[in-house]
């Protein structure tokens, strides 16, 4: 985030509530903590302003923070990994109750549906006239001009192609997640029982189209 703009301390935890907690969660203790080891790293300069009455800490990149930021882009990233409560309830559901289960899945349903929707509110603010596209598309509040504000945030119509695609793979694993746990929530829940299933002829036709539908794709070559 600092690489893109300075920013209050406060101004951080608003970022990371609107945006980075979808694809990058975090706590904002945790964020506090890492505003000050990127200083003590030589990544950051933290300085006072005053506003009012009271005083803030504002955070800007530096030039070997910044050289850090863009080494680390050039890595590979991380090996993917999921964290989805609602997932690994269904992996022990053999656990508890039928009950449970269906609560759980449509609980996972809702909230997917609910990130869904904030999300798409983002997509519906761009689009509108005087927001980040319509900055793009008039060549006004970029890199060389003056930064225009849009619902009382300053925005980066530059980086518009980069969060559109963003939200376009973020809304698609929500919508999956989403209609997924309700068609099971709806399936599930004329079992007696979760317990010992056994190999009934649903999870067969299930397997085998899991099987037909991905077919492994050769190791990629360096």
């Amino acid at each position: 985030m600092l690489a893109v703009r300075s920013w209050t301390a406060y101004e951080l935890t608003q970022q990371l509530r609107r945006s980075l907690r979808f694809v990058w969660p975090s706590s904002e203790g945790h964020l506090y903590r890492e505003q000050k080891r990127l200083v003590e790293l030589g990544w950051a300069t933290v300085s006072a302003e005053r506003v009012g009455g009271r005083k803030r800490k504002r955070y800007t990149i530096t030039p070997p923070g910044r050289a850090a930021f863009q080494e680390w882009l050039a890595t590979e990233p991380a090996v993917l990994k999921f964290e989805i409560e609602g997932v690994l309830r269904i992996f022990y559901a053999d656990q508890g109750s039928t009950e449970d289960l269906v609560r759980s899945l449509r609980a996972t349903s809702r909230s997917a549906e609910e990130m869904l929707n904030e999300m798409l509110g983002f997509v519906e603010d761009y689009l509108e006239e005087g927001g980040p596209l319509w900055m793009l598309e008039n060549d006004l509040g970029g890199p060389g001009t003056r930064r225009l504000e849009f619902g009382g945030r300053t925005m980066f119509p530059e980086r518009l192609h980069s969060i559109a695609r963003v939200i376009d793979i973020t809304t698609r694993l929500l919508a999956t997640i989403g209609s997924f746990s309700a068609e099971l929530a709806e399936e599930v829940s004329d079992w007696d029982t979760p317990v010992d299933q056994g190999l009934t002829p649903s999870t067969r036709r299930l397997l085998e189209a899991i099987r037909d539908r991905h077919v492994p794709s050769e190791p990629l070559t360096r």
